[in-house]
C-alpha cells in the first residue's frame, strides 16, 4: 500500500512537470507569434499614414495619395527608397528574445535615442507603435519593442543579413522624389533651350501636337532653307516623361561657387496646366576636374554628369548616360545641307 502512494505521488509530480514544460512551450511559441506578427502589417495596402520620430533628425510624416506617397505633405516620394520600409513592416521577423541580464540595457538605450514608429491604417489613431533601438552585436538584426509592451526582440528581414535601424535613420532628402522630368509630351506647351555661352544653338519648341514648331532664340546670321524635321521635334519632347537625378545635393560645400557660373545650358518647361520650371545646368567636369569650357551641345553632352538647379532652389547632379539627348542644337532638327550661315 505504502509502495502505491509513492508510486501515485511520483506519477501525479511527472505530470504537473508535463503538464508546465507543454504550457511553457505553448506559451513560448504564442509570444513568437505575437512578435512575428504584432510588428509586422498584414498589407502595406492597408496603411494610410506612417510617422517617424528620431531623437536628431526632422520628424518625418509619409501620407498616401491615391498610389503615391508624400512626405511632410511637401515632396513626392522616391518609391526606390521608401520601398526599404515597406518590406520591413511587411516582412520582418523575430530573431531571438534578449536574455534577461541585457533586457534592462537594451530598454534604456531605446529610451535614450530610440526611433519611434507610429504606423497608421485608419486615420484616427496608430494601429501600432514600433520603437527601434540600435543593431544587435554582431549587426544581423535590431532590437524592437511593440508599443504597450516592454518585452524587447531582436528582428530581422530575413535575406537581408544586416540592421534595420538604417532604413529608418535617413533625412528627408534621402527620401524624396529624384525625378526632374517627368512630364507626358502633350503635357507640355514649350520648352525653350538655351545655350548661353553658344547662343546660335537655343531654340525654343512650341508644342502644337504634329503642327509642333522650332524657332531660334537668336536669328542673326542663320537662315534655314529646309523645313524642320517634325519627328526629330517629337522625339525631343518625348524625352521629357522619365528623367531622374543621381543626387540630391542642397548640402554640397560647393554649392555657391557653382550657381555663381554661369549656365552651360538653360531647358525651361511650361505645362499646358500654366506650371513653369526652369533648369540651370553647369558641367560638373569642367568644375570638379577643371578640364575645360564646354559651350556647344557636343561639348556638355561629353561631361560624365552635370549639376542641375532646379526653380532656384533645388540643387541635383544628373548623370549624362540619362540627360545627354536634352542637349541638343537648333541645327540638329534640320538636315545638314539645310543650315546655311549668312555673313552680313
Amino acid at each position: 500500500m505504502k509502495r502505491l502512494v509513492i508510486l501515485f505521488l511520483l506519477l501525479a509530480a511527472l505530470s504537473a512537470t508535463a503538464y508546465f514544460l507543454i504550457r511553457n512551450d505553448k506559451d513560448n511559441r504564442k509570444g513568437v507569434v505575437t512578435a512575428d506578427r504584432g510588428f509586422t502589417v498584414e498589407s502595406f495596402d492597408d496603411v494610410k499614414k506612417i510617422v517617424i520620430k528620431h531623437t536628431k533628425l526632422q520628424p518625418l510624416v509619409f501620407t498616401r495619395e491615391g498610389k503615391q506617397w508624400k512626405v511632410n505633405n511637401k515632396y513626392a516620394v522616391d518609391p526606390a527608397v521608401f520601398v526599404n520600409i515597406e518590406k520591413v513592416l511587411t516582412g520582418m521577423k523575430m530573431l531571438f528574445i534578449p536574455s534577461k541580464a541585457a533586457t534592462p540595457t537594451i530598454v534604456e538605450s531605446i529610451k535614450k535615442s530610440g526611433i519611434q514608429v507610429d504606423v497608421y491604417e485608419n486615420e484616427s489613431q496608430p494601429s501600432r507603435i514600433i520603437f527601434i533601438g540600435s543593431d544587435t552585436q554582431k549587426g544581423d538584426g535590431t532590437y524592437m519593442i511593440l508599443g504597450g509592451s516592454v518585452q524587447p526582440y531582436a528582428m530581422h528581414l530575413p535575406g537581408l543579413g544586416g540592421g534595420l535601424r538604417s532604413r529608418f535613420e535617413q533625412p528627408i532628402e534621402n527620401f524624396r522624389d529624384k525625378f526632374i522630368f517627368r512630364d507626358l509630351s502633350d503635357e507640355i506647351e514649350f520648352v525653350k533651350v538655351e545655350y548661353p555661352k553658344q547662343n546660335s544653338s537655343s531654340f525654343i519648341i512650341e508644342n502644337k501636337g504634329v503642327s509642333s514648331t522650332i524657332k531660334p532664340l537668336i536669328t542673326n546670321g542663320l537662315q534655314l532653307s529646309v523645313p524642320e524635321n517634325k519627328r526629330a521635334i517629337s522625339a525631343y519632347l518625348s524625352g521629357f516623361e522619365s528623367l531622374g537625378a543621381e543626387k540630391l545635393m542642397n548640402d554640397y560645400p560647393l554649392k555657391d561657387s557653382v550657381i555663381f557660373k554661369v549656365p552651360n545650358c538653360i531647358i525651361e518647361l511650361k505645362r499646358k496646366d500654366g506650371s513653369t520650371r526652369t533648369h540651370k545646368f553647369f558641367a560638373y567636369d569642367d568644375f570638379v576636374s577643371g578640364t575645360g569650357n564646354s559651350r556647344s551641345p557636343s561639348e556638355i553632352k561629353a561631361q560624365n554628369r552635370l549639376f542641375v538647379l532646379v526653380d532656384d532652389r533645388d540643387f541635383y547632379t544628373v548623370q549624362n548616360r540619362v540627360f545627354g539627348d536634352l542637349f541638343r542644337g537648333y541645327q540638329e532638327f534640320f538636315s545638314a545641307a539645310g543650315a546655311v550661315n549668312i555673313k552680313k
